[in-house]
């Protein structure tokens, strides 16, 4: 089973922040399949004089680890415009499923076109080639969510537009609606109670997918037929005057909701 979306869940977890600030934030998150916690999320991001770096993990709990034997890091870096305009500058995604591993690495030029690591897709996974004119204006999965977190600032629109995403192998976008306003009440699972903006992101594939069509079928509710559901992002602010990050995120499953919390976090 191919987690695409279980990794995007995690990667919009793994990226709270993007405003220029001195301090860096450490965040941990639980994702959580139906009622059973089942990945662990911890990142740490260091923003500020018009740059972002950031770097996270992702590990399975002890119990699932034997079932789910997937672990995930990434690093990425760029410039943050005063404008809110996100410039990749390097991208970095390494990955574990038993004993098979996967890199990605993109360099950028400085006007945000791929420099490097566009690789054809391997016979054995029979994907389609995502077309060169598809790629000179992209961002990386990482970038991407920075992006929309730029548009929650205050004064912003509070959910992202449009935005063209490649990770290696799929080329597609993501556009975000914005949901009505909620208060999350206080848990014991969570470390955020209080006011968040609620936006729901929907996914287009482009290019970049299997021959035979779409292989995991994870993501597809238990209706024949429907389309990948969009995942719901609750974004707050964790401390006054700081950008709102991610504190809950959810999305339908053939096997019921995977949803995650912000657990804990800490500013330097």
């Amino acid at each position: 089973m191919k987690l695409f979306h279980a990794g995007l869940i995690a990667g919009l977890l793994t990226l709270p922040l993007a405003q220029p600030a001195a301090a860096a934030a450490h965040l941990t998150y639980v994702v959580y399949f139906g009622l059973l916690p089942a990945l662990n999320v911890a990142t740490t991001i260091d923003v500020g004089e018009g740059k972002y770096r950031l770097t996270t993990e992702v590990v399975p709990q002890p119990w699932i680890s034997w079932a789910l034997p997937w672990t995930a890091a990434s690093e990425a870096n760029g410039v943050l415009g005063d404008d809110g305009k996100i410039t990749p500058e390097h991208y970095l995604s390494a990955g574990t499923w038993g004993v098979r591993k996967r890199q990605t690495v993109f360099e950028f030029n400085p006007d945000g076109s791929l420099k490097s690591g566009v690789e054809p897709p391997k016979p054995e996974e029979g994907r389609e080639a995502v077309p060169e004119d598809m790629l000179k204006a992209v961002l990386d999965p990482v970038s991407a969510v920075i992006a929309m977190l730029e548009a929650a600032k205050a004064r912003g629109p509070g959910c992202a537009p449009s935005l063209p995403i490649f990770d290696g192998r799929r080329r597609f976008e993501i556009s975000a609606k914005r949901l009505p306003d909620a208060v999350l009440a206080p848990a014991s699972y969570t470390a955020y109670a209080g006011p968040a903006i609620a936006c729901q992101l929907h996914f287009k594939s482009l290019a970049g997918g299997y021959r035979d069509g779409e292989r995991s079928r994870f993501w597809q509710t238990d209706k024949p037929g429907d389309e990948r559901p969009p995942i719901d992002l609750w974004l707050a602010p964790l401390r006054a005057g700081e950008t709102p990050m991610p504190v809950y995120v959810a999305g339908k499953s053939i096997l019921g909701w995977v949803t995650a919390y912000v657990s804990s976090f800490s500013f330097d």
